[in-house]
């Protein structure tokens, strides 16, 4: 146990060394026209020419992919080819992206790491934007009193990132979230958190572009966060950026919540596995043990293909080797209709799926 926890120790330092770099700083344009008129409706037969040649006129060439598999970009390894796969470099250009793609009535997704995605096997006939760290990553801190520091920080940037970075400041407050995977952005969509505490405790307000492709602001309040979801998720917002309120704090009581935090991490989750995290939203104290409700009617290490329930930990839905998104969903539809004729629960999903299925 004593070699295991200084492994885990010199794991988390070394991880420290790799992820303190130089951050990315963007300029956002606060004087953007807006198009009220643009509705989103989207055509997935029509010809791409035209719009091909205008989403080239607001991209460079080598930022712009076609026909790019899904599976190269998802924590679960599985996904079909992407239409167009982008990565925008400003935040003028992922609106005129949007209003683009609202013009032509041509589908759009936003990506950050990919981490609570499930990508059908045919792929996505639209455009794929991916916000994450190799293009919104900034961070800017300000000492707004002697205990109290401001951090601004773009939507890319991984969770994992910004804990580290707050614990190098002796910052207290993200330390759950060190082994969230995920990007800032989507952790606060999707309201992500590990032992009850994630990104929200500290959150004072978001910049976000809206599916009509408008800037604006929002506070903590107006993001309507809920169990794993919030307002952001049901309008389709792109958090730009996030600010959040940190006390100082011991930085030696800060890295032992961190390391203890990646340690429960090896031992609950699958770590070697492809997966996107918890499939399913469980109420514990509504529904009682999901554990039991699964080893009663045979759900624990079921499989279908090569995905499977994984056994020592249920919430988990993994990639032994080479699933489909067929072979998952066939799974996700099993748990759910065997749940829901046996204790009339409906099983709510935290797995983001998109694409054409059967």
């Amino acid at each position: 146990m004593i070699i295991k926890n200084l492994l885990l120790e010199v794991i988390t330092f070394f991880n420290i060394l790799l992820l303190v770099k130089s951050n990315i700083e963007y300029k956002i344009n606060e004087n953007i026209t807006e198009n009220n008129d643009i509705k989103n409706s989207y055509n997935f037969n029509q010809d791409f020419s035209e719009f091909n040649n205008s989403l080239k006129s607001i991209l460079e060439r080598d930022i712009i992919l076609e026909n790019e598999l899904m599976k190269k970009h998802t924590t679960f390894r599985i996904g079909g080819p992407a239409k167009y796969f982008v990565k925008p470099k400003t935040v003028n250009q992922i609106i005129e992206i949007i209003k683009l793609c609202n013009k032509y009535k041509v589908s759009y997704f936003i990506l950050g790491n990919g981490s609570n995605l499930l990508v059908s096997d045919s792929g996505y006939n639209g455009v794929v934007i991916q916000i994450n760290e190799s293009n919104f990553s900034n961070l800017k801190v300000r000492k707004k009193t002697k205990e109290n520091y401001i951090l601004k920080v773009g939507g890319g940037m991984s969770m994992r990132t910004l804990s580290i970075e707050a614990g190098l400041l002796s910052l207290k407050g993200l330390e759950d979230i060190i082994d969230i995977p995920g990007t800032v952005g989507g952790g606060i969509v999707m309201n992500a958190t590990f032992r009850g505490n994630g990104l929200s405790n500290s959150l004072e307000s978001v910049k976000v572009i809206t599916s009509e492709g408008t800037l604006m602001r929002l506070t903590k309040k107006e993001c309507g966060l809920t169990t794993r979801s919030s307002v952001l998720k049901d309008k389709k917002y792109l958090v730009i950026e996030a600010t959040f309120k940190l006390e100082k704090g011991n930085q030696m009581e800060i890295q032992k919540t961190m390391t203890h935090n990646t340690e429960l991490r090896y031992q609950k989750q699958p770590m070697y596995y492809g997966s996107a995290g918890s499939f399913f939203v469980w109420n514990h104290t509504k529904h009682g043990s999901m554990y039991e409700k699964y080893k009663k009617n045979n759900l624990v290490s079921y499989r279908v293909g090569d995905a499977m329930i994984y056994t020592n930990n249920i919430s988990f839905i993994i990639n032994l080797r080479n699933a489909s998104a067929a072979d998952v969903i066939n799974v996700v539809r099993h748990i759910e209709k065997v749940i829901k004729d046996n204790y009339n629960i409906d099983m709510r999903r935290e797995v983001v799926v998109f694409g054409t299925f059967n």
